[in-house]
């Protein structure tokens, strides 16, 4: 059974708390890497930023020697440089108390803790399955898969948004792309939630740490035999495409296979998820560009990218870097480390203009996905994912609104993404369809009757001409 933990409740309407202008940057950082303390994320790094962008860090949460990076153009520059890498030096992090235990042992596999040529390696070898083309036919599955969430709570007229649609949703999807048995979601899910929780080290506690140990136990059985499997059966999925896998006459290695499918799995659900947490309650708190969402449904692309620069799931990740950087006032010299802010520099305003507005045809580049050499493998399917969830989302549940008092956020630093989030809708009882309105929740026939409809005839997606539809109201 998952561990949800005790997270952080957070009210609907959170206004922007002012930073205290006495605070210095250290203070500032100190509060960012503390969920307990930060309140709102955002004006602290706007605050640390406008003190000291490339601000040497003291925090004993980080790694000595660590340089953390809130300027759009620096997290870039130093994301993009071949000098600033992922290594098993920054696996460590892992180690707790140097006992190298079963969690450790497997990230230090992983590719992204690989030295860089074997990192190489096994990105060339695992991409050709994360093409937008290779993945193009499992936009379907995500469809289909949100609609069986749907029609497990329709009826209901409320939900706890990530425990019933954005967590379950990718993983079942990932689980489809690797070729995981059904009868083994159930465990498979819980070794994810419980795996994930270990992989923040500055939250982790010695219970999250044990139970991410069990999961990398459990995690470690059961790929190696199902890649064992797959060599004696071949099958269509990611696992024979992993174990079928050669670049010069030379393939995966066995821990360097396992630990890739547990990546891959833990990418390709936990981001997503918190994408999906984010983005509704996002949607949530610019009632006027959900509106117009559901007025334009052919912004839905062009939506997803500003909800990614807006929030990304990912918040901030570590490079070391073996060789000097010159960001112009400040150089990181070799062997340091490097903190890339995500969130932050997807809010400089250096580079986007009003850039704590949401707008959703905004159409900027961001850095949710980092970039260069460690630019996010699963990225065409995340996009994919997240689109086609929302799609079946807002066609299903057009009056999606938040339910109660406020919502509740995880103890995280590294990912931010929601633990609770509850919503609620008109059920089908209480449709309004006297206006010729669609209905305020649909079947998964009904709603997709309405989309070929509204294609077809030029329509928007709630039936109308650009005519104004009922936001979900704010609590």
């Amino acid at each position: 059974m998952k561990d949800w933990g005790v997270g952080i409740e957070r009210p609907w309407r959170a206004s922007a708390e002012p930073v205290d202008p006495a605070l210095d940057a250290d203070a500032i950082l100190a509060r960012i890497l503390d969920p307990d303390r930060r309140g709102t994320l955002h004006p602290l790094y706007h605050r640390l930023r406008a003190l000291d962008p490339i601000h040497s860090s003291r925090s004993p949460r980080l790694p000595e020697r660590c340089f953390v990076l809130t300027r759009h153009r620096d997290v870039d520059r130093v994301a993009r440089s071949p000098a600033a890498v992922n290594d098993p030096d920054t696996a460590r992090v892992f180690d707790r108390d140097g006992q190298g235990g079963a969690f450790f042992q497997l990230m230090r596999h992983a590719m992204l803790f690989l030295e860089k040529a074997d990192h190489d390696r096994v990105r060339r070898l695992v991409y050709k399955a994360f093409t937008p083309r290779a993945i193009a036919p499992l936009r379907a599955l995500t469809e289909e898969t949100a609609h069986a969430l749907l029609d497990a709570v329709a009826a209901k007229g409320r939900m706890d948004f990530v425990r019933d649609f954005a967590y379950p949703l990718p993983i079942r999807v990932i689980g489809r792309l690797l070729g995981l048995p059904d009868e083994d979601q159930a465990r498979i899910e819980e070794w994810a939630w419980d795996f994930a929780r270990a992989g923040d080290p500055m939250t982790a506690t010695p219970e999250t740490i044990r139970r991410g140990n069990v999961a990398a136990d459990g995690f470690h059985a059961f790929f190696a035999a199902a890649l064992d499997a797959r060599r004696a059966q071949p099958r269509d999925d990611l696992l024979t495409t992993l174990v079928e896998a050669e670049e010069d006459g030379r393939g995966l290695g066995r821990e360097e296979a396992i630990a890739t499918c547990v990546l891959l799995l833990q990418a390709g659900h936990e981001t997503t998820a918190d994408l999906l947490g984010n983005a509704v309650l996002n949607l949530f708190a610019h009632p006027d560009e959900l509106a117009r969402l559901l007025r334009e449904p052919a912004l839905l692309p062009a939506a997803v990218e500003e909800l990614l620069r807006f929030e990304p799931p990912v918040q901030l990740s570590m490079r070391l870097v073996r060789e000097p950087i010159d960001l112009g006032e400040k150089t990181i010299p070799a062997g340091s480390f490097a903190a890339l802010v995500y969130g932050a520099a997807n809010r400089d305003p250096e580079m986007y203009a009003e850039p704590d507005v949401l707008r959703l045809d905004r159409g900027a580049p961001h850095l949710a996905f980092s970039a260069g050499a460690y630019y996010c493998i699963g990225n065409a399917l995340a996009r994919s994912e997240i689109q086609a969830a929302l799609q079946v989302l807002l066609e299903r549940l057009p009056t999606l609104r938040p339910d109660g008092a406020g919502w509740v956020e995880r103890r995280t630093v590294r990912l931010r993404g929601p633990q609770a989030l509850p919503v609620a809708w008109d059920r089908p009882d209480e449709r309004r369809t006297d206006d010729g309105a669609r209905p305020a929740s649909m079947s998964q026939s009904e709603a997709r009757n309405a989309s070929s409809a509204a294609r077809s005839a030029g329509l928007s997606a709630n039936g109308r001409r650009r005519s104004a539809s009922r936001p979900p109201p704010r609590s």
